[in-house]
């Protein structure tokens, strides 16, 4: 089994979505000759010819795909914690 990695998808990402598990990264990994951690580049084709969960992996589709990688442009829409530990003294925290 053959799948291209799009815009946003993680390694694990491409595992859940090829095969239905995580349980799978390390032989995928293996197989692709990749990190589990690394940054997979758009239009990278990654193969896998282990088990497969179909109940799962069928839930992907063309218009339906796992994306969960953080790039440094969306990072910036996380909205930062707003506890005292996120203040910064005389800029967040006043101390009057």
């Amino acid at each position: 089994m053959e799948s291209k990695v799009y815009q946003g998808q993680s390694f694990l990402d491409k595992v859940i979505e090829m095969t239905g598990s995580v349980d799978n990264a390390f032989a995928m990994a293996i197989e692709n000759n990749v990190s589990i951690t690394d940054l997979l580049a758009i239009g990278t084709i990654l193969t896998y010819s282990g088990t497969i969960t179909k109940s799962i992996s069928s839930l992907f589709k063309d218009s339906n795909r796992c994306a969960t990688a953080i790039t440094k442009q969306n990072h910036e829409l996380i909205v930062a914690d707003e506890g005292i530990g996120a203040m910064i003294i005389e800029n967040t925290f006043i101390v009057g």
